[in-house]
């Protein structure tokens, strides 16, 4: 049998399958289960800050007439800015009142303000915005311990998948009250930890809000445009590094670190310049076979990023299945059909955010007569363990769009996922 006969085999029992994955994916949800009351104590806001307040922090001497008029020059809907941030500060407000009205105690920070004493202090983290906001929130949990979960504060603009279902924006005391009932239940998402071996693990973070950074000898400083972004990235690095590890001693640390914070979505490896090739070695937990690759970067993710990049990366969209379709000289009836097939099969990337597997993606992977070297590498494909060795001259490992650290040559990053790490994900009823 040809291999275009064996395609369009399979094709036809595609469209069977298309009849009844509905049915399949019923019987594959998880039955909601009931959890004991829960009458939080402290509650930690940690709102959003949206685009309209860090361009007033941008320019402080402009009066609002001023500012309004930069932004539209420079092509933003000032308009659409401010109804933002004004729904963001509505959601912030109407949530202190329900707080207040069930006397339980808050406080209110971002990520301009947080600091590691406020984080602790807190039994539930409320994140108020959208899927950034939650990740920025989950990053600085470091156990499996405290609770957390989010309220999308402008669901017409934000899909906030990570957030409370759109209802609870609308109806915020019904939150509490079915945490004191005991009607909802934990998802432990599980979260990538991240090792790092070799030379130059210790040196300073950096964070992707940066403006820009630069390469060769200087590739560890940070240059910014304006001294609010400096502010906030020291702030926010602040969080993270030990005052202990002070440059003069970093040649005296462990050849081996742990990372402190894990990642809820991915961690990408890969030049920080995108135009330039990655060269990597990977493998999958044996330390024996190891896989050089040249590509655009590496994307390990884990259930609930596969709902993101991974899935951005990897779907494929009407026009190519259609292509395929025509390959294998498969005619159908109309371009639904192959909408379905595409829909289908992006569906199919998903897996849930408790399994313990790690996605990994090889993004533009080189294939030549030299490459990957040996051969059979996928460039896509599921692992436990997975591990990675820099062959890059200004790399970065970047967790969940946010913090990231320096990953250059000879440097090796061991990518794991272990159930103390889960993330307790409070979730409501749809």
């Amino acid at each position: 049998m040809t291999a275009l006969a064996l395609l369009h085999r399979k094709v036809s029992r595609t469209f069977q399958y298309l009849k009844t994955s509905a049915c399949l994916r019923r019987q594959s949800r998880i039955v909601a289960r009931h959890e004991s009351s829960f009458v939080p104590k402290r509650v930690l806001i940690l709102t959003k800050v949206s685009r309209y307040y860090f361009e007033k922090l941008r320019e402080p001497n402009l009066s609002e007439s001023q500012l309004r008029t930069k932004l539209i020059e420079r092509g933003s809907d000032y308009d659409a800015l401010i109804t933002s941030h004004n729904n963001d500060r509505k959601r912030e407000l109407e949530t202190r009142s329900v707080l207040e009205e069930l006397n339980i105690e808050y406080r209110v920070t971002n990520r301009l303000t947080i600091d590691r004493n406020t984080f602790d202090w807190a039994d539930l983290i409320l994140p108020i915005g959208g899927d950034g906001t939650f990740l920025f929130s989950s990053n600085l949990i470091r156990d499996n311990k405290k609770r957390i979960m989010g309220i999308n504060s402008d669901p017409s603009s934000s899909e906030g998948y990570l957030m409370l279902p759109e209802k609870y924006t609308r109806d915020i005391r019904l939150i509490f009250e079915l945490l004191r009932s005991g009607d909802y239940n934990y998802v432990m998402r599980s979260r990538i930890r991240t090792t790092l071996k070799g030379k130059g693990i210790w040196n300073p973070p950096f964070h992707m809000h940066e403006k820009w950074r630069v390469a060769g000898e200087e590739k560890q400083r940070v240059k910014y445009t304006d001294k609010d972004t400096a502010a906030e990235n020291n702030h926010i690095l602040g969080f993270y590094v030990d005052d202990a590890f002070k440059a003069d001693t970093i040649a005296e640390m462990p050849k081996e670190r742990r990372l402190p914070w894990l990642a809820l979505n991915e961690v990408f490896a890969g030049e920080s310049l995108s135009a330039r090739t990655s060269t990597l070695e990977v493998n999958f937990g044996d330390e024996i076979s190891w896989f050089k690759v040249k590509s655009c970067g590496l994307c390990a993710s884990t259930g609930t990023g596969s709902t993101s990049w991974h899935k951005a990366i990897n779907s494929l969209s009407p026009q190519v299945v259609d292509d395929i379709l025509k390959l294998a000289n498969v005619k159908i009836a109309s371009s639904a059909k192959t909408e379905d097939i595409s829909m289908e099969y992006n569906k199919r990337l998903q897996f849930p955010a408790e399994d313990t597997k790690i996605a990994y993606t090889i993004r533009d992977m080189i294939v030549g007569q030299t490459l990957p070297s040996p051969k059979g590498i996928q460039s896509r494909g599921y692992c436990k363990k997975l591990i990675i060795r820099s062959h890059c001259f200004d790399a970065g490992l970047v967790l969940d769009g946010g913090i990231a650290v320096p990953f250059n040559d000879g440097t090796i990053a061991i990518m794991e996922i272990h159930p103390e790490d889960s993330l307790r994900t409070i979730m409501l009823r749809e």
